[in-house]
């Protein structure tokens, strides 16, 4: 209860006190999305520019894909192969293609926004909080409680079960 009392005073500096004495057992960035998640989202993990500049250029890539989508999926096959220089087959590949390509962006959009929606600080904080402040801190006291009483009541009873078992077996003289 008294290390819990120590510890609850600032549990996020003594959790990235701990993470930095063994910051080599992380990935660098693993690690800064750590820190970034126990400091309440206010230090900024290494490679967050790089993703926020990746979700753009798919923004950018996706915009182009329907784009193309809607000048090519309404055109007669024949009006393709005459623009592009194709033959027939040519030209219906290439169409199909271009539906193909413009279906693996939607999924690429998805897979971003879902990687963004995983790493959002609201994901990740909460459940740290819930784990270290509410659980150590707040209900910690009361489960160290609840076992030390157990523990007691299961000693006491152990004793009188030791000291009345000589009562139980007749003496033999």
């Amino acid at each position: 209860s008294l290390a819990g009392a120590d510890f609850c005073v600032d549990p996020d500096h003594h959790v990235e006190t701990l993470l930095h004495k063994n910051a080599e057992m992380f990935d660098s960035i693993i690690f800064g999305f750590i820190i970034y998640y126990i400091s309440g989202c206010q230090i900024m993990p290494p490679g967050k520019d790089d993703i926020i500049e990746v979700m753009e250029q798919v923004k950018v890539v996706l915009y182009f894909a329907h784009k193309l989508t809607e000048l090519t999926e309404n055109l007669p096959i024949e009006a393709i192969a005459i623009a592009c220089g194709l033959g027939t087959a040519d030209a219906r590949a290439l169409q199909a293609l271009i539906s193909l390509l413009h279906e693996g962006t939607h999924v690429l959009n998805r897979a971003i926004v879902g990687l963004r929606t995983i790493l959002a600080c609201e994901t990740f904080n909460p459940i740290y909080t819930t784990f270290v402040h509410d659980a150590l801190c707040a209900e910690g006291v009361t489960g160290i409680t609840y076992i030390f009483s157990s523990a007691l009541v299961i000693a006491i009873f152990s004793m009188v079960m030791v000291m009345l078992r000589a009562a139980l077996y007749p003496i033999k003289e």
